[in-house]
């Protein structure tokens, strides 16, 4: 493979099956040849924007037809596509301009002028409002640029230990062989597939697993914007879908949900759940329920990102991440990094042809996550005697909470800026619906003043992604510290468990 580009995807498919369906969402659809001319058009516009060969473009747009025209429109033009998630709030998206140093930032008017408020001094993108001609125009397809795949495709952000975000950088390779193993290993995909999906196409699960492999296989699919379990089952039998992709606590809802009357599941035939783990009682339940099983893998951006997956044929193991794609390769290692033996229990390092290039700007990072050609996850777990993987226990303290990675520390920093805390430390805890809660344990700084929650929770939602807020504020005279002084978190995790409430009894932000 001496030159290809993601955008020979539509590509191919637009010349081989111009009016064939490609994807849709509540507003309108488009064929891939359609989707093809708009995406050229789009292309014409950045380039006239001074958007050149390997010029990064942000853009902050939620889950349209405008997305997927924008995204193809950057590959087309030869430059890398940053998509950025349109839930988070103008500070966080500032910083990401700011780190990415864009050629072009693309977003609605609104979030556009509040983007640009807020970003860094110095940061001189061109700014495009997503207007009349960016995404509806349509233009003759030009040649796509040659680009060498292991050369960097997009760079997708997400959430940093340190709290800030870093930009992945992942190759067209990379997205291919992810594309091809979810398409045909795992789905064996057709032309005639519809899939249907809520999952942010600007996070690696929507943007690979489904927008990269149905393109790949020329099938087509939905994209809605936000979760709503009974518009979810009328979708799916408006648009005869086949496979269904979401997080666990979309399958946790659905599970328990009113079905509408008069709508036909019959076509529906696969799901595939990712995020974080699908707790088995919900898994079972599901497909006690609709007859249609689900696929759980394991996977993380840096893997760009399936590395392992539950088969629908041959064996399959409930509360496993199943067993890797063709390529990959999987250690579990001890502290000194040796090998153990199946069964044991370790940190899971990787290997394949699916792992991220590295961080963008971020070579110490890079070196460190990456080292020896090796990918450290910072996930403990087993493989078993038939090669499937269980996932254990994260070393990292990552919050998985409704699909979406949130770190402690982002949330800790914004709480200790608020008036009256002295300290903070904010933890997962067990939560049936969302894998996991976020509760902020606050000390206040004066035990005679006390930090008014209402207030601090209002402070975190002007200041962070709805998702990061946390569920629960909990005030206490001290945080528990460990010998060395640190904070134990797992005795913070112990208090959370032992009081968590029940979805239907919890308090709402």
């Amino acid at each position: 493979m001496t030159s290809f580009n993601l955008g020979h995807f539509l590509r191919h498919h637009a010349r081989r099956a111009p009016d064939a369906p490609a994807i849709a969402d509540p507003r309108g659809a488009l064929t891939y040849g359609q989707l093809d001319r708009r995406a050229a058009a789009c292309a014409l516009r950045l380039r006239e924007a001074g958007v050149g060969q390997g010029g990064r473009v942000v853009f902050v747009i939620p889950n349209s037809l405008a997305w997927a025209i924008v995204y193809q429109g950057a590959l087309q033009a030869g430059a890398i596509p940053v998509p950025i998630n349109s839930r988070l709030v103008p500070a966080e998206l500032a910083a990401i301009v700011g780190d990415c140093e864009p050629a072009a930032v693309i977003a609605p008017a609104d979030v556009l002028a509040a983007v640009r408020a807020a970003a860094p001094a110095g940061c001189a993108p061109t700014w495009l409002a997503l207007e009349r001609g960016l995404a509806d125009g349509e233009a003759d397809p030009l040649p796509i640029p040659p680009a060498d795949p292991s050369t960097t495709a997009l760079i997708l952000y997400s959430s940093g230990s340190t709290g800030l975000p870093k930009g992945i950088e992942l190759s067209h390779s990379n997205i291919f062989w992810n594309a091809q193993a979810f398409a045909f290993d795992l789905l064996r995909l057709t032309p005639d597939d519809v899939g249907y999906t809520a999952l942010p196409l600007s996070h690696v699960f929507g943007h690979t697993c489904l927008f990269s492999s149905f393109l790949f296989a020329g099938a087509s699919f939905f994209i809605t914007d936000g979760f709503d379990a009974g518009e979810v089952f009328a979708g799916l039998s408006a648009t005869r879908a086949t496979v269904f992709m979401g997080v666990p606590t979309m399958y946790w809802t659905m599970a328990r949900a009113e079905l509408p009357e008069g709508i036909d599941l019959s076509r529906w035939r696969a799901c595939v759940s990712g995020g974080q783990a699908l707790p088995i009682d919900v898994h079972e339940r599901f497909e006690r329920r609709f007859g249609v099983l689900i696929s759980e893998g394991y996977g993380m951006t840096e893997a760009s990102p399936s590395v392992t997956g539950n088969r629908f044929q041959g064996m399959r193991k409930p509360g496993s991440a199943g067993q890797p794609y063709l390529g990959v390769e999987m250690r579990i290692v001890d502290d000194a990094d040796r090998n153990l033996p199946a069964g044991e229990t370790g940190e899971l390092l990787l290997r394949g042809p699916g792992i991220a290039r590295g961080y963008f700007r971020k070579p110490e990072l890079t070196a460190q996550t990456f080292a020896g050609g090796w990918l450290r996850t910072g996930d403990i777990g087993r493989i078993d005697e038939d090669g499937f993987l269980f996932i254990v226990d994260r070393k990292k303290e990552m919050i998985i909470t409704g699909g979406y990675n949130v770190y402690p520390r982002e949330i800790e920093e914004l709480v200790h800026r608020f008036e009256g805390v002295l300290e903070v430390a904010a933890i997962g805890a067990p939560d049936e619906r969302l894998g996991e809660r976020i509760i902020a344990f606050v000390v206040a700084a004066d035990a005679s003043a006390p930090v008014d929650s209402a207030a601090l929770l209002a402070h975190c939602n002007e200041n962070l992604a709805r998702y990061k807020v946390p569920r629960e504020i909990r005030l206490v005279e001290a945080l528990p510290r460990n010998a060395t002084g640190k904070v134990d978190r797992l005795s913070l995790r112990a208090i959370a468990a032992a009081t968590v409430t029940s979805p239907d009894q919890e308090s709402r932000t």
